[in-house]
C-alpha cells in the first residue's frame, strides 16, 4: 500500500504530490498518471525552489524522481509531458550531470539541509527513489474559446482570435460601423462580432474609395471621385453641350451639327454608371441622302 502526500500551491494552480514509498523512475511515472496527471515538470527557478520548500527534508539517499530524461547520451535532457528542455544556470549539483549510466537516464532532485540542496543529479531509472508528480486544474471546462495554460500559484486562459475574459467567454465586438452616404451597407451577422464580414456597396453615381484615398480625403486633400465618362471630342462640322460639367455620371451630350450638315445616329449620349457612355457618337455628313438612309437602318 502507497502513502501519498499532497501539498497544495495555490488554489487556482496545479497541485503537487508526493509519496514516501520508494520506486523506480518508471514505475514512478505510472504511479503519478495514474494517480494524479504526471510525473512533475519544473519550467522555471521559481517553481523548482517552490518544490524544494515542500518536500520533507532527508538526510541521505533515497530521494525524489523528477520528469526530466533523455535515452541516450547524447540526447539533449527532456521533461516528460511537454517535451520542454528548460535546465537552469545552476540547476546541476556539482560535476553533475556525469552520464555515469550508460543504458538510461533519469534525473533525482535533492533534499537535504547541505549544499546541494535543490540541485539535480542524473542517476540510474532502476533504481529506488520517491515520486513527485503534480495535478493538473486544467480541464475541458476551464476556458470556452482558448487553451488553459498554468504555472506557478496561476492559471490562465490563452483566448483564441475574437474571444475575450478570464475565461475566454465573450465574443470581441468590434466598433458598429454606420452606413455610408451615398451607398449602403451590409454584414454577415447580426452584430459585429469577430469574424463578421461587411461590404459596402455605392449608388449608381459614386465609386468606392480606394484605401490610400481615405487619409487624403479625410483631410481634405481631395474629394472622393465620382464615375467619369472618357472626354467627348468635338464633332468634325460640330458641336455638343453637356448637362453636367466633367461628363460625370448621368450627364446627358446633345449634338448638333453645324449648317448644310446632316446628322447621322443619336443626337444624344449619356454617361453610364459603368463609366462607359451610352452609344456611339453622331457624325455629321454633308450629304443628305447618306443621313436618312444611315439613321432609317437605325
Amino acid at each position: 500500500m502507497f502513502c501519498i502526500f499532497t501539498a497544495h500551491h495555490a488554489t487556482w494552480g496545479w497541485t503537487y504530490h508526493y509519496s514516501n514509498n520508494t520506486m523506480t523512475w518508471y514505475m514512478a511515472r505510472k504511479w503519478c498518471q495514474e494517480h494524479f496527471t504526471d510525473m512533475v515538470v519544473i519550467q522555471n527557478q521559481t517553481e523548482n525552489d517552490y518544490i524544494v520548500s515542500i518536500l520533507p527534508n532527508r538526510t541521505n539517499s533515497p530521494y525524489y524522481w523528477i520528469g526530466l530524461t533523455k535515452e541516450h547520451i547524447n540526447e539533449t535532457w527532456k521533461w516528460v509531458g511537454n517535451n520542454s528542455t528548460w535546465v537552469g544556470e545552476h540547476s546541476w549539483a556539482e560535476n553533475e550531470p556525469n552520464n555515469n549510466h550508460i543504458t538510461a537516464f533519469c534525473v533525482e532532485i535533492y533534499i537535504n539541509s547541505g549544499q546541494n540542496r535543490g540541485k539535480w543529479n542524473d542517476e540510474n531509472c532502476a533504481k529506488n527513489k520517491s515520486p513527485v508528480c503534480y495535478k493538473a486544474q486544467c480541464n475541458d471546462s476551464s476556458c470556452v474559446k482558448g487553451s488553459c495554460w498554468e504555472t506557478l500559484n496561476s492559471t490562465a486562459c490563452l483566448c483564441t482570435d475574437g474571444y475575450e475574459g478570464d475565461k475566454c467567454q465573450t465574443v470581441v465586438d468590434c466598433p458598429p460601423l454606420s452606413q455610408p452616404e451615398n451607398g449602403d451597407l451590409k454584414c454577415t451577422q447580426g452584430g459585429w462580432e469577430f469574424n463578421t464580414t461587411c461590404s459596402f456597396k455605392c449608388d449608381p453615381e459614386f465609386n468606392i474609395i480606394p484605401r490610400y484615398y481615405i487619409i487624403a480625403y479625410v483631410f481634405n486633400l481631395f474629394a472622393p471621385p465620382a464615375v467619369q465618362c472618357p472626354p467627348l471630342p468635338q464633332p468634325s462640322n460640330g458641336n455638343y453641350s453637356c448637362s453636367k460639367e466633367g461628363q460625370i455620371f448621368n450627364s446627358t451630350c446633345h449634338f448638333k451639327c453645324h449648317l448644310g450638315f446632316f446628322m447621322i445616329g443619336s443626337s444624344a449620349v449619356t454617361c453610364a454608371a459603368n463609366g462607359h457612355w451610352t452609344g456611339p457618337r453622331p457624325v455629321c455628313t454633308s450629304n443628305y441622302i447618306s443621313a436618312i438612309s444611315m439613321n432609317d437602318r437605325q
